[in-house]
């Protein structure tokens, strides 16, 4: 849990808010590919509607899905700035 100290400021109340739910971290990428250069990927799907409806749609960061049968079929969150990303499984 060392590296969520270097995690991105707008990703931060999003990982704050999974872990309140009870959502727990699988594990912590770093780096994530050539791309991204820190992910926290979590046990259970992010419960994107929740997040919004409480905090509305977080700024400086983009929705993103992968449905490729190569890779985790993820979904999560991916900081414009910094391009450090959070995921879960797709449902």
């Amino acid at each position: 849990m060392e590296d969520l100290k270097y995690l991105s400021s707008s990703l931060k109340p999003i990982v704050d808010y999974e872990l309140h739910r009870g959502n727990e971290i699988e594990r912590i990428d770093r780096p994530a590919g050539t791309k991204c250069p820190l992910a926290v990927v979590f046990k259970k799907p992010l419960d994107f509607k929740g997040y919004e409806s409480q905090h509305g749609k977080p700024k400086g960061v983009d929705k993103w899905e992968c449905r490729d049968q190569h890779y985790a079929l993820e979904s999560g969150y991916v900081c414009e700035k910094t391009r450090q990303g959070i995921a879960g499984p797709i449902r």
